[in-house]
């Protein structure tokens, strides 16, 4: 009678460990897929900084042009070469 209680025993706690382990590996599955899915979105920032940095290395290079310096003193300070007549669209 003794062996038989104990044998039920062990099968409760067997299967309770069964359970628990299998609880445990859906919980960590969704866990990973979650990571994943982060680290593909990071992947991506990342792609985006390092487009945005060459960007910003070609106009640093640009800049340091004489046709750098005469597109910013024609964009951002509105001069001309002398001689030169700007047309200014007032239809927009």
């Amino acid at each position: 009678m003794k062996l038989k209680r104990s044998s039920v025993a062990i099968r409760i706690v067997i299967a309770a460990l069964i359970v628990y382990a299998a609880v445990t590996l859906v919980s960590l599955q969704t866990q990973i897929r979650e990571r994943r899915a982060e680290a593909a979105a990071l992947a991506g920032q990342i792609v985006s900084a390092e487009q945005e940095t060459q960007r910003l290395q070609n106009a640093i290079k640009t800049v340091n042009t004489d046709e750098g310096t005469e597109e910013i003193a024609r964009a951002k300070l509105g001069l001309a070469i002398p001689g030169e007549i700007i047309f200014h669209d007032v239809g927009k």
